[in-house]
């Protein structure tokens, strides 16, 4: 049975800049539209000074974050509550540990009330990776990846964006983790025919935060020198925010300028998400700094396929379902794989791949279909008894000398 409403529990909304508060959001629109499901939302940045209502959908806001004020926002949810987390655990506590989060939720589905509470997460980042002992992260992942097991275990359900997060979680319990692409936020737009009008140059898109940029740059660097001295390229765009278009140097344009001709540069800017997808959808080629494993994650590489832009990766490794060449193509910058783009480019397969991209779009990963998962899953959650009755870890974050915090286990 469908929820009537579900509870999305984010970090941030609009207008703050957040991805996963803009993720909860734009599914909710189409929960709403599509499927008749309404949504409300719990904000969990005490800082957060948007509305109380939000496009119609409610937005309650946390005064403290504690496991007492998570606890009461959930349990004000009287009748047969169904909870989204959208997790990722930067984004509840600046170290990557939000142990009131999880304890919260686990107080809150402990109790016993007589409603039936429905819990699920998005798992949009698990636990931090870092091995280098300076960082935080290196003696918190611990605690970060004991965290996220008991969400996991606790969820009816889990989704997540990438094949590898989709084995992890599994093997902390399996049958319970459905993959789902990040969706584009910018329209999804028909290709025009290639060469129609068209020059013979590349126009090649550069698309995403600051950092992004600069990471894509460093990632094609011998490519876009190679597409500029063999006179391929015709522009080459820097769109996205933090972009000066008076042309006031930024760390993206200075790596662009010692790879490409100064009046082959164009700086777009920031645009809207409806000027996005018309630049892309008139670009010749999109550049990512992602590797395989990572492309459905991003949204900048969805926009492009979204778009009808061919894409290209760092690499075509562990992108199933997506396939190098069919959906994407992949260069790891060196000279070799530089060549097979430029073969690639000459035998005129861009035009193929865009069109073959933009059909996957379409029926994987449109927000219509993606909301039409999560109405499915919801209706018949992977409910697991196995997620009942485990006791939550217990921690206290000592704070030592400087920035380290120490993790003990609290004794019972």
């Amino acid at each position: 049975m469908n929820p009537e409403t579900i509870t999305h529990i984010v970090p941030a909304l609009p207008p703050q800049i957040d991805g996963v508060g803009d993720y909860a959001l734009h599914l909710a629109r189409r929960l709403r539209s599509d499927h008749g499901i309404n949504s409300r939302f719990i904000v969990c940045d005490p800082d957060w000074n948007g509305p109380s209502r939000l496009e119609d959908f409610v937005v309650r806001r946390l005064r403290l974050r504690n496991e007492a004020g998570i606890w009461s926002l959930l349990a004000a949810v009287k009748e047969n509550p169904a909870v989204l987390l959208h997790y990722v655990g930067y984004g509840y506590h600046k170290r990557g540990v939000p142990i009131w989060l999880y304890r919260g939720i686990h107080s809150w589905l402990a109790e016993q009330n007589g409603n039936r509470k429905q819990f699920s997460t998005v798992f949009h980042e698990l636990w931090a990776s870092s091995s280098k002992p300076w960082k935080s992260e290196f003696y918190l992942r611990l605690v970060q990846k004991w965290i996220v097991e008991g969400l996991h275990r606790r969820s009816e359900l889990s989704i997540t964006s990438t094949r590898r997060m989709q084995t992890l979680l599994e093997g902390i319990q399996p049958h319970k983790t459905m993959w789902l692409p990040i969706p584009s936020n910018v329209p999804m737009v028909e290709r025009p025919q290639f060469g129609n009008g068209r020059t013979a140059r590349l126009r090649v898109a550069i698309f995403g935060q600051y950092w992004s940029r600069s990471a894509t740059v460093k990632a094609h660097a011998n490519l876009l020198r190679a597409l500029d001295q063999k006179k391929l390229l015709g522009s080459a765009m820097l769109i996205g925010k933090g972009l000066a278009v008076n042309g006031a140097m930024t760390e993206d344009l200075a790596l662009l300028r010692k790879c490409v001709a100064p009046d082959r540069i164009k700086i777009v800017g920031e645009l809207s998400p409806e000027n996005i997808s018309h630049s892309l959808n008139g670009a010749d080629l999109f550049l990512s700094p992602y590797r395989g494993e990572l492309a459905c994650k991003s949204g900048a590489f969805m926009a492009a396929l979204a778009t009808g832009c061919p894409a290209v990766l760092r690499d075509g490794e562990n992108a199933a379902p997506l396939r190098e060449g069919e959906h994407f193509l992949a260069s790891d910058d060196t000279p070799s794989s530089v060549e097979r783009f430029e073969r690639a480019v000459a035998e005129g397969q861009l035009e193929r791949i865009a069109r073959a991209g933009r059909l996957w779009y379409e029926r994987h990963a449109d927000w219509k279909v993606i909301a039409q998962n999560y109405q499915e899953a919801l209706a018949s959650p992977h409910r697991s008894e196995r997620s009942r009755g485990i006791p939550a870890p217990v921690f206290s974050l000592v704070p030592n000398r400087g920035e380290k915090i120490v993790c003990q286990p609290v004794k019972s």
